[in-house]
């Protein structure tokens, strides 16, 4: 009696452990609900989420942003009209000074918007031809590429217009590509993507061009000694990328020469030779001063260039910080310096001097040491 008392309160224990887990079950599952509702996103943010993942919602809410329309404006009424005679000479140059330094942050921004677009575009051509992003990896030519590609499947029916924005082995390589890819034709829908990403891109590009050519116009008063030393062109490319003049000169030499460098993954390099995807050099390798040694000095040319390249941003920022005046006397100095020292690298090695042997006759004393 005893033994079966026993094992009725151990069934009658289980039973209670059995509906004490039940109910702190139901306890979890209710508080998961209430966490799930309080995440789960109002009907407001999911119209926001739904509006933000359509075509073109992110591109209007970058090249309409307030920030961005006003500068232009600025920008555009600055090109049409002079600057107020009422201003001092003082007061026109910080108002130069500080149109660049925005221009310079809405050119970094843009540079940003690109990748992100450039991306955008190559998601939306990946089922035509998914090779084509690592065979090109800088965007204006993808773009280009694209455009003029499009849903062509025969690439031998566009190299004619290719030839025009490519390069003989990137044709070659695309060619090959192109015939053993695993793309298909692309539908309507999949072509109005396209055409909208691409055409975002093509925005964005003509605002970029429209900045740049106004900081190239400024550079001269603003970084005179830069634009003497590598050319207003390059100065702006730079400046725009590290931010404005006081940015540059935080960044070492050794990090100037690599500004702006397209990064290659090994596959992306696949049927392209070395000196088509130029790697470890940036926007500084196009100025004139690199281009004018011959290749195999180039490299030698890119450091000397980014060492003198920190020194003259320095100058430059002193002087706009303290108010002195500007001039380009220090970069073109520099500039004759570099020149000086990449005609001495160009010279070809001296013969070996011989040197004629000691008369013994002479010297008896040589010859009996000789023997």
């Amino acid at each position: 009696m005893e033994a079966t008392t026993t094992l009725a309160d151990a069934l009658l224990d289980d039973l209670d452990d059995l509906m004490d887990s039940d109910d702190a079950q139901e306890e979890e599952d209710a508080e998961e609900e209430k966490q799930d509702d309080a995440e789960k996103p109002s009907t407001a943010e999911e119209a926001e989420i739904k509006q933000s993942s359509q075509p073109g919602a992110l591109s209007s809410r970058f090249l309409e942003s307030p920030g961005l329309q006003k500068h232009m404006a600025v920008i555009r009424d600055r090109n049409s009209t002079k600057l107020s005679s009422s201003l001092s000479q003082k007061e026109k140059e910080e108002e130069n000074h500080q149109l660049v330094v925005q221009s310079n942050k809405h050119l970094a921004s843009l540079a940003e918007e690109l990748a992100r677009a450039h991306g955008e575009l190559a998601m939306a051509y990946k089922p035509k031809f998914p090779e084509l992003e690592e065979l090109l990896p800088n965007y204006v030519q993808y773009k280009n590429a694209v455009r003029t590609i499009w849903n062509e499947m025969d690439l031998t029916r566009v190299n004619d217009e290719l030839n025009q924005i490519l390069s003989s082995n990137q044709i070659i390589t695309i060619s090959v590509a192109g015939s053993t890819t695993l793309g298909r034709p692309l539908t309507d829908e999949e072509l109005k993507l396209l055409d909208t990403r691409a055409t975002y891109i093509e925005n964005l590009l003509e605002i970029q061009t429209e900045l740049v050519k106004f900081v190239e116009d400024s550079m001269e008063s603003l970084a005179p000694s830069i634009c003497a030393l590598i050319g207003p062109s390059t100065a702006a490319r730079l400046l725009g990328l590290a931010g404005g003049l006081a940015e540059i000169t935080k960044i070492p030499a050794c990090n100037l020469q690599v500004m702006g460098q397209v990064k290659h993954s090994s596959s992306s390099r696949a049927g392209l030779s070395g000196a088509s995807t130029k790697q470890h050099v940036g926007i500084l390798a196009d100025c004139d001063l690199v281009q004018s040694v011959p290749k195999q000095l180039q490299k030698k040319a890119l450091k000397a260039v980014a060492a003198k390249l920190a020194l003259a941003a320095r100058y430059d920022f002193v002087n706009v910080d303290t108010g002195r005046a500007r001039s380009a006397q220090t970069g073109r100095q520099f500039r004759q310096d570099l020149n000086e020292k990449f005609e001495k690298l160009q010279e070809p090695d001296k013969a070996q001097v011989l040197k004629a042997l000691p008369n013994f006759d002479t010297f008896p004393l040589l010859s009996i040491a000789a023997c």
